[in-house]
């Protein structure tokens, strides 16, 4: 239903997230966020001066994550478009992000480090969606080469992210259950 309402009206707004993940060396990756925000409509902003459409936000960020433990080792950012200048202040918090773990609570810990009034809530929304593309991104990297089976869950190196992290990965979730058959299996 909701698909027929938007088939022939125009945009107010979009928000475009783009999460890009590049090989380095040592099995180090470079995860490369991209945020841009873009007003298709005229507004009026809370000071009743008029804002055109066009691109309001528009954000970088890349990060060198390093691995064992799996962590931000490297952070930068740019703000290549914004609604205010002095937007550009809040980009401070970025040097924050490194030796971050990227584990369990990797979100609260973001807006922790830059949420709400400490920062801009643009940046800290990026980097938070970013969690998820440093685990992808880096899992598809160790995974080119196939590696042998963890000997059991305990010594699965990915639990801390992966175990319960939704549904299919439930410690009774098909994934699981896939896992420990396959580490039994192997072990026969």
């Amino acid at each position: 239903m909701l698909t027929k309402l938007i088939k022939n009206i125009s945009k107010i707004h979009t928000r475009d997230l783009t999460l890009t993940t590049y090989p380095h060396i040592d099995g180090k990756i470079i995860v490369h966020g991209v945020l841009k925000d873009q007003r298709y409509i005229p507004v009026f902003d809370i000071t009743g001066e008029i804002k055109n459409p066009g691109i309001i936000h528009h954000m970088d960020v890349k990060l060198l994550i390093a691995t064992n433990p799996l962590r931000i080792e490297l952070a930068e950012a740019q703000m290549l478009q914004v609604p205010i200048k002095k937007c550009h202040t809040t980009l401070d918090t970025v040097k924050g992000l490194e030796k971050i773990q990227i584990k369990s609570g990797f979100s609260g810990k973001i807006r922790e480090l830059m949420g709400g009034k400490k920062g801009c809530t643009h940046l800290c929304h990026l980097i938070t969606v970013m969690g998820q593309e440093i685990v992808h991104g880096w899992l598809t990297e160790k995974r080119k080469d196939n590696a042998p089976l963890p000997k059991d869950i305990k010594t699965l190196n990915e639990s801390n992210f992966l175990i319960d992290s939704c549904r299919m990965w439930t410690k009774d979730g098909p994934k699981m259950k896939n896992l420990i058959q396959a580490i039994k299996d192997n072990t026969n």
